[in-house]
């Protein structure tokens, strides 16, 4: 027969080598872009799927940041130990944290903690925990007020902080505890919220005054009691669970 011709035969031969090689190559191909595919689909469920968002990915060591105002001055500057972000999560964390704030050109005050969190990196809020201590200063420096609490939430922008954990305040002539703080440095006043107890100290003696509520006037440097009004601290807890269920859900 004609395919039984040696020349034919030579032929077939070479066309069904160039096959198997072709088929072989195809096969190579097919393998290679497979674990590719796979090498790609490995590093994207590592980099998003996998990560663990208690565990942050990116962070600065010894790193200091500055806020300006609308005039271009000096609005805070905040530094720490570590600044760390985390993964498939907005928030921010500080390690020792240390923010100044600039009340006026002559004017600051100081805040300090073991823990810093900000939910959602725009410095807006933050919470505090660890030996939180906020110190008052005029404008020549003298100390005006000293906070000490376990946790509070600071408002940079609108100079506030609050907590609604039991606080010492400290100041020129007194020292006064209670359970509740909000200090509204622009408006100038430090107000207990309740379980109010103050000692004032003199050149004669000491004197002690207790009630529900006091305010302090940072201006006229003057305690006084305060009538019944609505619980603050309830307004107080509600924030600080709205910003910690950042760390909870992510």
């Amino acid at each position: 027969m004609l395919k039984n011709h040696p020349k034919i035969k030579l032929i077939i031969n070479k066309i069904k080598a160039m096959i198997d090689k072709n088929i072989l190559l195809i096969i190579s191909i097919l393998f290679l872009l497979a674990l590719i595919e796979y090498i790609l689909y490995s590093a994207l469920n590592l980099n998003i799927l996998d990560k663990d968002p208690s565990v942050s990915n990116h962070y600065l060591r010894n790193f200091a940041m500055t806020e300006t105002n609308e005039d271009g001055l000096m609005a805070w500057t905040l530094d720490g130990d570590v600044l760390e972000k985390f993964p498939n999560s907005p928030r921010s964390e500080v390690q020792s944290p240390k923010m100044v704030i600039q009340s006026t050109p002559t004017e600051s005050w100081t805040i300090t903690a073991e823990h810093a969190l900000d939910p959602d990196s725009l410095f807006k809020s933050i919470y505090l925990s660890g030996n939180v201590i906020f110190d008052k200063f005029d404008n020549k420096n003298n100390h005006e007020a000293q906070i000490k609490t376990s946790t509070a939430i600071i408002y940079p922008n609108k100079e506030i902080i609050e907590t609604e954990k039991f606080a010492t305040i400290v100041t020129p002539n007194s020292t006064t505890t209670g359970e509740g703080v909000i200090a509204d440095v622009k408006n100038g006043y430090i107000k207990i919220l309740s379980k109010a107890k103050r000692i004032s100290y003199t050149d004669k003696g000491s004197e002690q005054i207790q009630g529900e509520k006091m305010i302090y006037n940072l201006e006229k440097k003057t305690w006084s009691l305060l009538m019944k009004e609505p619980d603050g601290k309830l307004g107080i807890k509600e924030r600080v669970k709205t910003i910690l269920k950042t760390k909870k859900a992510n």
